[in-house]
């Protein structure tokens, strides 16, 4: 078999479940000889798959599986089963197998870099930034979320409310009656864009997804727009490129 055909061969064999995420793949010889294929080849072919974030490649030890099987990722507005809680996660957890589950939130404040220029968020700006990773059915990370929330949106609380502003809280935020969080808190957003690309793992990404800094990621960015323009937050996803991506649109649906 030839490079491609062993990659094409492997991933099939991950996306299968043969290979889940953290499994040893055999060695380098034992590969050669099932794929017909000399063991320079094969190593090759796990170079190449090293460089896309499925293995990692160790001198002496071998290859280990560090993808799980293609995410799914949902853009647009969405609600839960039950149609009472308006969520994204709810969509992403169904699509992704049972056991799929989104890490706890963690939040802290801080202020926007050159690196967030595609946020749409002013260099300098301070924000609160909430971050959590999405783990599919196997436990493999399969998306670093980041959400950074300019102060006067992040501020903002619903009416009757006590205590921490909902934003700035650790943990889940889950708006009442199918509401947006956007719509819930009074952020004035009548629009979001999403902005697709591939882009290098930042360090965080990264060490959060498993993979070497620098490999090749999906980065998705949605920005909520109020009506004069500003964003009032934006959030960047990163995920392994082998995910899909869908949109849904829905006619009827008001401001978020």
């Amino acid at each position: 078999m030839t490079q491609a055909e062993i990659i094409q061969a492997l991933t099939e064999a991950i996306d299968r479940g043969d290979y889940r995420y953290g499994d040893r793949l055999p060695t380098t010889r034992e590969l050669a000889d099932r794929f017909s294929s000399s063991q320079q080849t094969v190593a090759s072919a796990l170079t190449v798959m090293s460089s896309m974030g499925m293995v990692q490649v160790q001198r002496g030890w071998g290859s280990k599986v560090i993808a799980g099987r293609p995410g799914k990722i949902r853009l647009g507005t969405y609600l839960s089963a039950n149609r009472e809680v308006a969520t994204g996660t709810t969509a992403w957890a169904r699509e992704n197998g049972e056991g799929a589950q989104e890490g706890p939130t963690q939040v802290s404040q801080t202020v926007t870099t050159e690196a967030d220029a595609d946020t749409g968020i002013p260099v300098g700006t301070k924000v609160v930034e909430r971050t959590r990773t999405r783990f599919d059915a196997d436990g493999a990370p399969s998306q670093h979320k980041r959400t950074l929330v300019t102060v006067d949106a992040a501020t903002l609380a619903p009416d009757g409310w006590s205590g921490l502003p909902p934003m700035m809280r650790p943990g889940d935020v889950i708006p009442p009656g199918g509401m947006s969080i956007a719509k819930w808190l009074g952020m004035g957003v009548e629009r979001i864009i999403y902005d697709i690309c591939t882009a290098p793992a930042s360090a965080v990404a990264a060490a959060a997804l498993t993979v070497p800094e620098g490999t090749p990621c999906l980065r998705i960015v949605s920005r909520g727009i109020k009506a004069d323009g500003e964003v009032a937050y934006a959030t960047v996803t990163t995920a392994p490129l082998r995910s899909s991506i869908s949109l849904e649109i829905r006619d009827g649906e008001g401001p978020v």
